[in-house]
């Protein structure tokens, strides 16, 4: 047998090496494609109008995302026609024209014992039985174009006052059954909070590693970190304008903001918006836009209606009692002053 010379040697480690070094080349090739593709995980948009409001999804999913689109739609209409006060087919409305108990089902009696709680919470700042004052405002329709509003005068406010307040509500828990009293109940406040988290569940009963958002007039449920890992970049806008005022972060959790600008008319310079203050039964005078972080959409929208009303002037309570709920508030007040509470920088930055 002929030796090998070391020419013959030099030329199978140059072999070698070359096999080695595509062999590495390949692997690295292959892991970048699969990070790469990984990372860029289509994303899908759907929206429809719904709950007063346009609704967006957008979703990236290993399920089908039409079909979870067409379920979270359909559950949105399917809230909005059951919780519209003005519906004489809602459960809203048959409690709002009953003068003795009402048994309704479960669904119904959980989310109004919620917003009740949520009542007792904010006390009263957020208040889901001021379907009367709300009517005699005008904002019970205020989609219809040829709607006249007019500012209501104080016998008005007074009698309508005189049938709200959510402690004037008997709650029957072991029939299920609900007392107005004479109240009206509207639960603008709590219902599209109520859709996005419904609508976070579907997404995720469909495909738990599903992410993106949800978002119904400005207010956003959060499904899953952008790509799986990176956060989603949220702007606040400007009550007086059309740019954005401040940035938040989040990979999960939900935003909600509640502002003058959303529903209004004026009669002359003045500004008159739907976010009724129930100790004067005029529009709140406080702030011009609140914004909430929560780890649930419907806390987000009740706290924001909280804190709205609450304003500047009892700014020293909402910054103190809310965050003790895992919220957290940005107050721009009627002289667009902006007030945070101590854990809302921690959203403000990437970490």
């Amino acid at each position: 047998m002929r030796k090998r010379s070391s020419s013959d040697l030099n030329k199978l480690s140059k072999i070698s090496l070359a096999s080695t070094i595509l062999l590495i080349s390949m692997i690295i090739i292959v892991l970048v494609v699969v990070v790469f593709f990984k990372k860029t995980s289509r994303y899908e948009t759907f929206e429809t109008f719904s709950l007063g409001t346009y609704v967006q999804l957008r979703i990236s999913t290993k399920a089908n995302a039409s079909i979870i689109a067409r379920e979270i739609f359909q559950e949105f209409d399917r809230i909005t026609k059951k919780f519209n006060p003005y519906n004489p087919e809602s459960v809203i409305y048959k409690l709002n024209n009953s003068t003795d108990w009402v048994e309704v089902d479960d669904e119904t009696f959980a989310v109004i014992d919620l917003s009740l709680q949520y009542a007792k919470m904010t006390r009263g700042s957020f208040d889901p039985t001021l379907g009367r004052l709300i009517k005699l405002w005008g904002f019970d329709k205020f989609s219809e174009e040829d709607k006249q509003f007019k500012v209501p005068n104080n016998e008005e406010i007074k009698n309508a006052l005189e049938n709200s307040g959510f402690e004037k509500v008997e709650i029957d828990y072991k029939n299920r059954k609900i007392k107005t009293n004479g109240v009206w109940f509207d639960l603008g406040g709590i219902a599209k909070g109520y859709a996005l988290e419904r609508a976070y569940q579907i997404a995720k009963e469909a495909d738990r590693e599903c992410t993106g958002f949800i978002e119904a007039g400005g207010d956003i449920r959060i499904l899953g970190p952008k790509f799986g890992k990176d956060y989603w970049i949220i702007g606040i806008r400007n009550p007086r304008g059309n740019d954005s005022i401040d940035y938040i972060y989040l990979k999960n959790g939900a935003v909600a903001t509640s502002g003058d600008y959303e529903r209004y008319f004026e009669i002359g310079e003045k500004r008159y918006h739907h976010l009724l203050d129930r100790n004067t039964g005029y529009p709140a005078l406080g702030a011009i836009s609140a914004t909430v972080i929560a780890d649930d959409a419907i806390k987000a929208d009740a706290f924001s209606t909280a804190a709205f009303i609450l304003g500047k002037d009892k700014w020293l309570y909402t910054r103190t009692i809310l965050p003790k709920e895992n919220a957290e508030i940005f107050l721009v007040t009627n002289e667009q002053k902006i007030l945070k509470t101590d854990g809302f920088e921690y959203y403000e930055n990437t970490y």
